[in-house]
């Protein structure tokens, strides 16, 4: 089952003024949009639109809980979501490209369709490292992956071999730069 028109706004026939949205996003949008590497989830999105005569500004709040998979044990953890932003819809016969705070629509348009917004409001802000958070000062992760790793992790080698085209190139630039 696709996500389809389920976060669309019917802009057309509404007055000059705010308007409220609310969306709630869950499991069905993650699984459309799996390279998000999100596993599960509940976000609530709040939209105040507000229509002018010739652009359209939304207002756009969204929080929840999104479920990720752990970098360090592979296992999954709620992370917290909180997004606030704004976006600009223009209305022109030639569209530009977008940025992340301009889209441009057909003035024939009726309806602004969120779906991509939404993707890359959320996927801005998945955390780069994707790890359980510490709980009491230590680590959240499952400590049997953690011991697994660290027996399977090889020592750092203490003493590098010096390539001695390297040292000779050194004490060149080293030599040039005295001052007698």
């Amino acid at each position: 089952m696709k996500v389809g028109n389920q976060y669309i706004i019917p802009f057309k026939g509404l007055k000059e003024g705010k308007h409220d949205f609310s969306f709630q996003i869950n499991k069905l949008f993650f699984e459309e949009y799996a390279e998000l590497n999100i596993t599960g989830g509940s976000l609530v999105v709040n939209i105040t639109l507000t229509k002018k005569s010739t652009f359209l500004v939304l207002n756009t709040i969204i929080e929840g809980q999104i479920e990720l998979i752990c970098d360090r044990c592979l296992e999954t953890f709620s992370n917290k979501l909180d997004f606030e932003g704004q976006l600009f819809v223009k209305f022109k016969e030639e569209p530009e490209e977008p940025d992340d705070q301009v889209i441009f629509l057909h003035p024939n348009e009726d309806v602004l369709d969120l779906n991509q917004y939404l993707y890359d409001c959320i996927g801005l802000n998945i955390p780069i490292q994707k790890v359980h958070p510490e709980i009491n000062g230590k680590s959240g992760c499952n400590q049997e992956m953690i011991s697994l790793i660290n027996k399977h992790t090889t020592k750092k080698i203490e003493k590098e071999e010096k390539d001695p085209r390297w040292s000779k190139l050194r004490d060149l630039l080293n030599n040039g730069n005295k001052t007698e």
